[in-house]
């Protein structure tokens, strides 16, 4: 029990070590269906193999500006979260994509941001325990019996670090996380593609 315990907190450790040497992202054009679909594939020959992985694309959907491997971070952890809940009988979780024009962000010093990709990851598990529905996105908050509580404030950090913003809705039986991201402006995107 001793050696099991201090194993744990080593892996705890290691986690906020690593919480707090994120590094900064690098910033590029990002076509978030990509993104979406390596964490799919990921996640299907792992953590996931239970699970039915359903992707709801809008095509039409503009690149993200972002870092693509913190943003499949962020995604590989919510499917994780999503197929731990199911509980090793299986369930779905839905992929979907959308743009909404009209989504500002209103930071505290007044100014806005358009944040029009919507990026939500539905499940049909248990939902979120409701004493910690409102600080789930907190450090060391978690529903799991052996859990850090670190993987969600990981993943709120790296969706503020990206100007975007995320937010949960959970009843039992359907969960979505949904992250809202800036697009990459027409510039950019060309000269990425020159260089």
């Amino acid at each position: 029990l001793i050696v099991e315990e201090c194993r744990r907190i080593v892996k705890l450790l290691e986690q906020v070590e690593q919480f707090g040497n994120l590094q900064p992202p690098d910033f590029k054009p990002v076509n978030i269906h990509d993104v979406l679909d390596r964490a799919r594939r990921s996640a299907l020959l792992g953590f996931g193999a239970d699970m039915t992985i359903i992707e709801d694309y809008d095509p039409s959907l503009p690149l993200a500006m972002g870092d693509p491997d913190q943003l499949l971070q962020v995604v590989l952890n919510l499917l994780k979260n999503a197929s731990e809940a199911a509980g090793g009988q299986g369930g779905t979780i839905r992929l979907h994509s959308y743009f909404e024009h009209s989504f500002r962000l209103r930071r505290s010093d007044g100014s806005g941001q358009s944040l029009p990709l919507q990026i939500e990851i539905i499940d049909d598990g248990p939902g979120l325990p409701e004493n910690i529905k409102r600080d789930v996105f907190d450090p060391f908050v978690s529903g799991k019996e052996n859990g850090t509580g670190l993987g969600l404030a990981l993943v709120s950090k790296i969706i503020s670090d990206h100007g975007g913003w995320i937010s949960v809705t959970s009843v039992p039986g359907k969960t979505v996380f949904r992250m809202s991201l800036p697009r990459a402006s027409k510039g950019l995107i060309a000269d990425n593609q020159e260089g």
